[in-house]
């Protein structure tokens, strides 16, 4: 009968994922799938180096931010609250996204719920905190993190690690436009 059905294929779908969890994902994906060297040499532009970083540099250059996966409302009354996005104004899934300047995916954390509690800066300072991947054993001092202005209050965190960040200028009070120059240049850092 369909109780029977629901269970072989729910069996089937734990099966491929443990499958996918055993033998793809940690060859193609997560810190541990890739060497520094090998984002810094093979994964990094040259224009990224050269406005980030020395040219002749050790430092990885990363790329982060987070996206959505649009999910169907549940019918489970706790997750489908705490994955409705009042921003987005439907149910969605919010991993964290870490690429190089060639947006070679090195990993995807998460995915995270969508209510308040994990906005782009707290999944990263929970990641960072909880040593999600072993990611402080990959990550070094002089590293390069390109973050947009919803990892504001990540940025202590990076910075007492020796990770510069690299985030678009914010407006001063009372300032209504950037200036030519802020606006294009994103080496800019403005403390919050």
């Amino acid at each position: 009968g369909r109780v029977g059905s629901e269970m072989c294929i729910r069996d089937r779908g734990q099966s491929a994922r443990k499958a996918l969890m055993e033998g793809c994902v940690p060859q193609h994906l997560g810190v541990a799938h890739v060497r520094r060297d090998e984002i810094i040499q093979q994964h990094t532009r040259p224009l990224a180096q050269e406005m980030f970083s020395n040219i002749d540099s050790t430092s990885a250059i990363l790329v982060l931010d987070g996206t959505y996966i649009y999910i169907q409302k549940s019918g489970n009354y706790t997750f489908s609250r705490r994955s409705y996005s009042l921003h987005k104004h439907r149910p969605l899934l919010k991993p964290m996204m870490i690429v190089s300047t060639t947006g070679y995916i090195i990993t995807v954390l998460g995915p995270y719920l969508a209510d308040a509690k994990n906005n782009d800066s707290s999944i990263l300072n929970h990641s960072i905190q909880s040593n999600t991947e072993d990611i402080k054993r990959w990550i070094q001092e002089e590293d390069v993190f390109v973050v947009d202005r919803g990892f504001r209050d990540s940025e202590s965190l990076l910075q007492d690690l020796g990770i510069t960040v690299q985030m678009p200028a914010f407006l001063q009070k009372g300032q209504k436009q950037l200036n030519t120059e802020e606006a294009n240049c994103s080496r800019l850092v403005t403390k919050v």
